[in-house]
């Protein structure tokens, strides 16, 4: 399941949440005001990518790219197998 980032309004406090795509989030946990606000948030393995690589700025383009399309198929799987079961 994804990682989200929220912050609440009434309290000042950023958090992460793990939920699913589906999944909305109203209520703070810490103060249970309805004051939140998701934070878009950049993900796991873009921050693993070493900044002081010697690697072409296209190479790194490639790997995001290939990546993407790895997690997208993977989704598109998880999807299918989700709608055939029910």
């Amino acid at each position: 399941m994804p990682k989200y980032c929220y912050f609440c309004e009434s309290c000042k406090t950023g958090f992460e949440i793990t939920h699913s795509m589906k999944e909305k989030r109203e209520k703070c946990e810490l103060c249970e005001a309805f004051a939140l606000r998701r934070i878009p948030s950049i993900p796991n393995y873009i921050n693993k990518i070493n900044k002081s690589s010697d690697k072409k700025v296209g190479s790194v383009v490639e790997d995001y790219i290939k990546k993407n399309k790895e997690s997208i198929s993977e989704e598109k799987r998880k999807l299918r197998e989700k709608e055939y079961k029910a």
